[in-house]
């Protein structure tokens, strides 16, 4: 026995596309079906009058032989059948017994059309459930598919990873090794500088030291010609005074001899004419002497006051070497803090080499001015151009005798995110060290932008 089979499908309803969603009915609607008997396909509406028509549906013989014979081959059945004779002897019985079977067969087709029916529903439950677990084992590719495709990258960043982790190792080894053999070397570099500023300082010490003794010679020699000077004056003084009493004991005994001779007008006259030109000689002697003297006392003053100079120069000095050494050996670089020449403007830094810089080295100080990176550098004009003049104070004592040393620098950059050419400007040491610039080891350096 055949089943009736769909030869096609006009309208499919919604799918299930994950387990996840609600589920949805499936209608199918079947255009042609094929006959149980014949197995020929046939329209809806023809089905069921071929059924009544069908050579092949099988009904029981009328001469109740209880056999089932195809429609077709029913006369010929007939004529074979063993209850044929009966048949002819009672033609009542036979047409009694074809309404019989014609009443079966109505109840047969009833019987058959329900079984299809039933058979239809069926096969469309089954079609629905088939196109359900379609879908299913779609989704379930999919998510396999996905899952695999997770899989394999996720082993592909493992290896990567592995790789990584192993390339890392071997870097970080040779690093390791690499960072021995520098620390090897800084220890055996710093060994030698060491060494290098054991022996400097020896020597800064020895000159020092010569220095101290050349200081402490001339202070000595200073000091036996101030006692010289002093006792030279002391003598000038006593012989001064000595000539005083001597010219009043001389004016005294001229007062005596006026006196005795005042008789006489004329030598009179003549006598006190010429004690009065020897009174003024005398005076102006005195007063010669007197100014000698506070020569001699202004000449002591400068004397002591230029010796404390030169031991305050002297302190400055050693002080001046020990930091220009200190510069020369660890390269000493000098950052002033961050500044603008106005509100929301450019960001500027100077920054000094104590010990120079390239050709410069050793013998001069370096200096320059930066443009940084700001906060408003949206907001200004590029490229940028400043005018700067860099002063240092002179810090004299006495603010009028002050001379300043001043220095004219120009700044160019030509973007917030372009690199700067520095332009440096040098400061000689000689210049530094010869008037007060540096003084209490401090130097203080004004920057004023022009423009």
């Amino acid at each position: 026995m055949s089943l009736t089979k769909a030869s096609s499908r006009k309208d499919l309803a919604e799918q299930n596309l994950s387990p996840g969603q609600p589920k949805s009915t499936t209608i199918v609607k079947y255009e042609k079906s094929s006959c149980l008997f014949c197995n020929e396909w046939f329209d809806a509406q023809t089905f069921t009058e071929h059924l009544i028509h069908c050579g092949q549906v099988l009904e029981e013989c009328p001469n109740g032989c209880q056999a089932f014979i195809p429609r077709i081959r029913m006369r010929s059945h007939l004529k074979e059948c063993p209850r044929t004779n009966l048949q002819s002897l009672n033609g009542q019985r036979m047409s009694v017994s074809m309404d019989r079977l014609d009443r079966q067969s109505d109840q047969r087709l009833l019987v058959i059309e329900q079984d299809v029916g039933t058979i239809r529903s069926v096969l469309n439950e089954e079609i629905r459930q088939r196109l359900h677990l379609i879908t299913d084992v779609g989704n379930i590719r999919k998510q396999n598919q996905v899952v695999e495709d997770w899989t394999r990258d996720t082993d592909k960043a493992l290896d990567d990873l592995r790789r990584q982790m192993d390339e890392e190792a071997s870097q970080r080894a040779f690093l390791t090794e690499q960072n021995q053999l520098d620390f090897q070397y800084c220890c055996n570099v710093t060994q030698s500088l060491k060494e290098q500023v054991e022996s400097r300082l020896d020597e800064a010490q020895k000159m020092v030291n010569q220095l101290s003794a050349d200081v402490t010679f001339h202070q000595n020699q200073l000091n036996d010609n101030i006692l010289k000077l002093e006792e030279l004056i002391f003598e000038n003084e006593r012989l001064n005074r000595e000539k005083f009493f001597q010219i009043e004991e001389f004016l005294q005994q001229i007062n005596e001899d006026i006196k005795t001779r005042l008789t006489n007008s004329d030598y009179a006259i003549s006598k006190q004419a010429t004690l009065d030109y020897e009174v003024k000689n005398v005076k102006s002697i005195v007063c010669e002497i007197e100014e000698r003297c506070d020569k001699l006392d202004r000449a002591l003053h400068q004397t002591m006051q230029n010796l404390s100079d030169l031991e305050t120069q002297m302190a400055m000095q050693q002080r001046i070497a020990s930091k220009l050494d200190e510069s020369k050996q660890y390269d000493t670089i000098l950052h002033s803090a961050m500044f603008s020449n106005k509100a929301f403007s450019y960001a500027l830094r100077l920054d000094i080499y104590l010990n120079g810089k390239g050709t410069w080295k050793g013998r001069n100080m370096i200096a320059c001015l930066n443009v940084l990176s700001g906060e408003y550098d949206p907001l200004l004009a590029w490229p940028c151009r400043l005018q700067a003049e860099i002063i240092i104070r002179d810090q004299c004592s006495n603010a009028a005798e002050a001379e300043d040393y001043v220095k004219t620098i120009f700044v160019r950059k030509k973007s917030d995110d372009f690199l700067q050419s520095n332009q440096y400007f040098h400061i000689p040491h000689k210049v530094i060290t010869s008037r007060n610039y540096l003084r209490n080891d401090s130097m203080f350096i004004e920057v004023r932008v022009l423009k």
